[in-house]
């Protein structure tokens, strides 16, 4: 992404049909047996929303979703919502490639009364045809639509290879209606955010948390923010007031030199002095320590300014 491109004032403004706010892509905390940690997850999701989160989406690419099976995921909400955090602010990550493997994931967040669902495409099969992976989106709305959702589609090309560009997101929403709710732009190419944002009758959330700022007064709704983990209020500032964070940004440049959830989830520790926040499921790796040191310094200076 171009920063400096980023940086620039807007010269065109757009009005917001949804304000979505900022959701923590929350990150995974396991025991020392691999098993997830419920009462850290807990601890954390209470944590990020009292510091300023509109909410929170579990099993995201943040959260080692893909790692999950649907016991973990059982779990995990019910110790989420037994924290005190209501349906409405949960937002509930799906990362399958067969249909019946989606539907199965989406049905653990819908009894629960989780309808908001964030809809990976399926990343397996590469060079899909745009009409092909229409039909495959089209078929899952049409699996889970007796219980009302609200859809995101996630556009993270550079993980699954499986592109949700504008035409075809303009393509589905005509299809689905009010069932596609919005797109996690997570591509970090503001030349497609720009084709997304004026799409009103869409809630766009930006992935990558540089571009927000900039976003927010051509129609970003908000975002889906690992960094929410660590300050959502400064997320939610450049989401609000369309604020630019240069200090904010250089952190972020520095983490995305390496695996960015292993170093997430090691800031968490450390923000906590909590050494079990370090542990990854397989196949990620724990963070580098020298990296989590770095990163953990500039981190305090940040919370201090």
């Amino acid at each position: 992404m171009n920063l400096q491109a980023v940086d620039a004032e807007p010269t065109v403004t757009a009005p917001r049909a949804h304000l979505f706010g900022v959701s923590a892509a929350m990150v995974t905390p396991f025991t020392e047996t691999g098993s997830v940690d419920l009462a850290r997850a807990a601890d954390h999701a209470a944590r990020v929303m009292q510091a300023g989160a509109d909410g929170i989406t579990l099993f995201g690419t943040t959260g080692e979703g893909a790692s999950l099976g649907l016991g973990d995921r059982e779990a995990l909400l019910a110790a989420v919502l037994d924290a005190g955090v209501a349906p409405d602010r949960i937002t509930a990550g799906l990362a399958a490639c067969d249909l019946e493997g989606a539907e199965a994931q989406a049905q653990v967040a819908l009894r629960r009364g989780v309808t908001r669902l964030l809809l990976a495409p399926p990343f397996y099969f590469k060079d899909i045809r745009p009409e092909a992976l229409h039909d495959w989106v089209t078929a899952f709305v049409a699996s889970v639509a007796g219980a009302d959702p609200q859809i995101i589609l996630y556009h993270i090309p550079q993980v699954t290879a499986v592109p949700f560009g504008a035409n075809l997101v303009r393509r589905i929403k005509t299809t689905c209606g009010a069932a596609i709710f919005g797109v996690k732009d997570s591509a970090g190419d503001w030349a497609g955010t720009s084709e997304l944002l004026p799409m009103d009758d869409l809630a766009i959330l930006v992935g990558d948390e540089r571009a927000l700022a900039r976003a927010a007064p051509l129609g970003g709704a908000g975002a889906i923010s690992g960094m929410a983990n660590l300050v959502p209020g400064r997320v939610g500032a450049m989401v609000r007031e369309g604020r630019a964070d240069p200090a904010l940004y250089a952190l972020i440049d520095d983490l995305l030199t390496s695996p960015v959830t292993p170093l997430v989830k090691a800031l968490v520790g450390a923000m906590r002095n909590d050494q079990a926040w370090t542990r990854t499921r397989p196949p990620l790796v724990p963070a580098e320590e020298a990296h989590v040191s770095r990163l953990a310094t500039a981190l305090a200076a940040l919370e201090r300014s």
